[in-house]
């Protein structure tokens, strides 16, 4: 049969169940799946039919962060993940340091480490060595 896309968001809208998920991710952005579930009551896979229909209608946007996959209305701003920050501010500053990633972001050097090396193993990074430092690039 295929996918047939709504005419109107008012069409969209007429699900009673839909439509609350809808509000609900508008009232809490940024919820994970299970709780819009646990906040509205509603079986898993009641939601997750309608949290695809949103998503292909372009009303809501999803993004993992961590291990939870979050809900954010598509008109708002979907934050970045670490990852991606360290990506930004290596892209701003090619050679930057580890050290200095992390104070440009007000993380630990720990923390900085670990996530560069998440994005060396991924093919994101270049990492040269300078005696005691490293010089990071992207690819």
């Amino acid at each position: 049969m295929g996918y047939k896309r709504m005419n109107s968001l008012e069409d969209l809208m007429r699900n009673e169940n839909r439509s609350r998920i809808f509000h609900m991710i508008m009232e809490m952005p940024g919820a994970s799946f299970t709780e819009l579930r646990l906040h509205m009551s509603i079986k898993n896979g009641t939601l997750s039919h309608h949290l695809i229909k949103l998503e292909k209608e372009d009303l809501i946007r999803s993004k993992k962060i961590g291990v939870f996959r979050r809900y954010y209305p598509s008109n708002g701003n979907v934050p970045q993940d670490l990852e991606e920050k360290i990506t930004d501010v290596i892209l701003i500053n090619p050679g930057i340091s580890q050290s200095m990633v992390a104070r440009k972001l007000d993380i630990t050097r720990q923390v900085a480490n670990y996530h560069i090396h998440s994005l060396k193993r991924k093919g994101h990074l270049i990492v040269r060595r300078n005696g005691r430092s490293s010089e990071l690039f992207l690819r």
